[in-house]
């Protein structure tokens, strides 16, 4: 029933905006639009304190779950609100019909005009907008000032996951898939590269999940993105390799879900089928409009090894395109450390040891040194018990030596909860001994007696 009452929010703001940006305030189809929005935010308000509506890609959504139906007739309001860099809005119990009539009013004024006006967030002050918030999706107030990269890089993830879930759908029902969207999704993780990478990096290592929330899929875009991003490719390049990874395993779609879920030894029919997704994958991507052949040949080449056996063979033509390479390298190291329905997830010691036997063979060598050179052995997410017996999760990686990353204590050497957890740098050598303070002995599975804290997950 709410989110019924707030698609009919929606609708009403839409027409309002419409018939403001038409006739102007005064207008008596203007005023009579705005009275109608009133009464359908009275009706959304009923027994809530706030509504919030917000843009995810192309969409607008309510409560994370996207009006995919509204949104294809509202494409107007949708640039609106992006052109004045507006991702949310909320409506506070008490907000008013004149701030109404102004929020509309805000929405309707072209960018050049709010420039003009000293901007987006004076105009909005200035109209006495109190019990109307809008802004950055997570970022309302002044908690925007105190925004973490980690909360910044959890939004990003989580849009991910959305657009991927609705692309996935899309293909697998042979329909149009918004391919520009999941370019912007991309370009938003590259974005928050340079300042946020381990926010990212920890990101993939604690939200696991099997591949049917498509969380792997993300992984894999996340491990691409930031290879690529050390080897210093440029911004389009980036963008059609994140979604190389984003999108590289397209084929698995049309497979049955009891192959993908299946915990018993697959069968050789099973094996068979399996080997045919990265042909069904590239046949899916290539027709696609508005996406680079780079995607389709990754989706095409990521089983196929380094020294070219794996699958499938490939009949003419070099070496496999880096996109492909540094795909596979993603795809590998997520899969083996991530928990499925048919293994559980090795240690990241183990996976880092069991990848660097395959360097030279499965993998390009220095592509494979690159990667561990960003991630580490334990990447950032990862609970690991030092010398002392106290445990803590990697916050940070380290450019010095990849087995000495950043690390948040959390529980002491009795193995209780640290009053005030505290980050040491396991690289810093003290000055006079050049001695290592501490030294990670192992990673440690996630549990009750220990467990990560709810602002990394």
């Amino acid at each position: 029933m709410l989110r019924d009452k707030v698609e009919d929010l929606i609708r009403e703001l839409v027409s309002a905006t419409q018939e403001m940006s038409l006739y102007g305030p005064r207008h008596n189809l203007t005023r009579a639009a705005l009275d109608a929005l009133y009464v359908k935010l009275g009706s959304a308000l009923s027994g809530q304190d706030e509504i919030t509506i917000g843009i995810i890609g192309n969409e607008v959504a309510f409560e994370k779950e996207p009006f995919y139906k509204v949104s294809r007739y509202i494409e107007t309001f949708i640039a609106y609100l992006k052109e004045k860099k507006i991702e949310k809005v909320s409506f506070l119990k008490g907000a008013t019909r004149d701030e109404l009539e102004a929020f509309v009013s805000v929405i309707t004024t072209s960018a050049k005009a709010l420039g003009a006006s000293g901007g987006l967030e004076k105009t909005a002050a200035s109209k006495g907008l109190e019990n109307i918030i809008f802004g950055k999706i997570g970022m309302p107030g002044e908690e925007a000032k105190k925004e973490s990269g980690y909360a910044s890089s959890s939004n990003k993830f989580g849009e991910g996951i959305r657009l991927l879930e609705e692309t996935a759908r899309k293909l697998s029902g042979n329909l149009p898939a918004d391919i520009r969207a999941a370019a912007t999704f991309i370009d938003g993780v590259i974005g928050g590269i340079p300042k946020n990478r381990d926010s990212f990096l920890l990101l993939t290592a604690v939200k696991r999940h099997d591949i049917y929330t498509f969380i792997h899929l993300v992984n894999v875009a996340i491990f691409t993105i930031v290879q690529a991003d050390a080897l210093g490719l440029r911004q389009e390049a980036l963008t059609d390799i994140g979604l190389s990874g984003l999108l590289h395993d397209a084929g698995k779609l049309a497979l049955s879900g009891d192959i993908l879920r299946k915990k018993e030894k697959l069968t050789p029919e099973d094996v068979d089928k399996l080997r045919v997704h990265p042909i069904e994958g590239a046949k899916i991507l290539i027709c696609l409009e508005d996406l680079s052949p780079v995607i389709a040949i990754a989706s095409f080449e990521h089983h196929v090894r380094y020294d070219m056996t794996g699958y499938p063979r490939k009949l003419y033509g070099g070496p496999c395109s880096l996109a492909s390479m540094l795909v596979a390298i993603s795809d590998m190291y997520d899969a083996m450390r991530s928990r499925r329905v048919y293994h559980e997830g090795a240690p990241p010691e183990t996976v880092y040891e069991e990848m660097i036997k395959l360097s030279g063979g499965q993998f390009h060598p220095d592509l494979l040194d690159n990667f561990f050179r960003i991630v580490g052995v334990y990447p950032p997410g990862t609970l690991v018990e030092l010398d002392d017996r106290s445990v803590g999760i990697v916050v940070g990686s380290s450019a010095q030596d990849i087995r000495r990353p950043m690390v948040e204590v959390l529980y002491n050497s009795a193995g209780r909860k640290e009053a005030k957890p505290y980050i040491i740098d396991l690289a810093a050598r003290d000055e006079k001994t050049k001695t290592y303070g501490r030294t990670i002995v192992k990673s440690v599975a996630s549990s009750d007696r220990y467990k990560i804290p709810s602002r990394y997950q």
